[in-house]
């Protein structure tokens, strides 16, 4: 599967923030049996990039298109915890091809009405 992503850039164009230290989402892919805890990269006002080892098996699990819902994170007291529908939009390698051995995978926020 990797093997389609090997020349692919990520090209999200939307101005993106870093993440906050503490910030992470958990979630189970579908028709996954794990969840997984993964440490927030960046947010922009569309969606999320998470950074993930290229040979994580997240990227077995998970495709282009799949839509779930997410637990965001926020390492604060109190700790704050919002869930929130995605979409998988992409997943890339960084566009500066660092760190190396790592994909980047770009989630965009649904809203209620958005088709899933």
């Amino acid at each position: 599967m990797i093997d389609n992503f090997q020349n692919k850039k990520e090209s999200r164009s939307e101005i993106r923030n870093s993440a906050s230290e503490g910030a992470s989402i958990s979630f189970k892919p579908p028709g996954g049996v794990w969840e997984y805890q993964i440490k927030l990269r960046d947010f922009s006002d569309s969606g999320l990039g998470l950074l993930v080892k290229q040979d994580s098996d997240l990227l077995k699990q998970i495709s282009v298109g799949d839509v779930f819902t997410v637990n965001y994170c926020e390492d604060s007291v109190p700790m704050t915890v919002q869930h929130q529908a995605v979409q998988v939009r992409h997943i890339s390698f960084p566009p500066t091809g660092i760190p190396e051995n790592h994909m980047i995978i770009g989630l965009r926020f649904l809203e209620q009405d958005d088709d899933q």
